[in-house]
């Protein structure tokens, strides 16, 4: 047993074993007699196995947090951005369609004039006659 167990901890020191080997290992110091600092470190690893793992932060994990609000940061700029853009183009597309409304208003109306322009040139032959006897050529009688 001695012989098995001194080849089992050379074994184990070189990085050599098996899992079966390491519990074969285990359990034949916890039954010798000797090696006590074989006990104490298998107990203190078993201890150790059996600790709740503690999670500290990682280095670095503030920038992570920082990077997570950059992103949000660069997302609520973005569709900063794209709204002003957008509200810009829209401005553009109304502005072009109120002037293409007054254009159309502006045509109607010169439309309008011309029509009311021509009809006077028609009065326009009357001018000389300024008076009722003047258009029904008639005379006066005074003698």
């Amino acid at each position: 047993m001695k012989d098995r167990l001194e080849k089992l901890l050379d074994k184990y020191w070189e990085g050599e074993t098996s899992l079966e080997e390491e519990k074969e290992l285990k359990n034949l110091v916890s039954l010798s007699d000797g090696h006590l600092e074989e006990k104490e470190f298998f107990l203190g690893t078993k201890a150790i196995a059996e600790q709740e793992p503690v999670l500290f932060p990682m280095p670095g994990s503030r920038s992570l947090i920082f990077s997570k609000w950059m992103k949000i940061a660069a997302v609520l700029v973005f569709f900063l951005i794209s709204t002003t853009v957008i509200y810009k183009m829209e401005m553009q597309r109304a502005e072009k369609e109120a002037y293409e409304q007054v254009m159309q208003a502006f045509a109607l109306i010169q439309t309008n004039m011309r029509k009311g322009t021509e009809s006077l040139e028609l009065m326009g032959d009357f001018k000389h006659l300024s008076t009722t006897q003047e258009i029904f050529n008639i005379k006066d009688h005074k003698e």
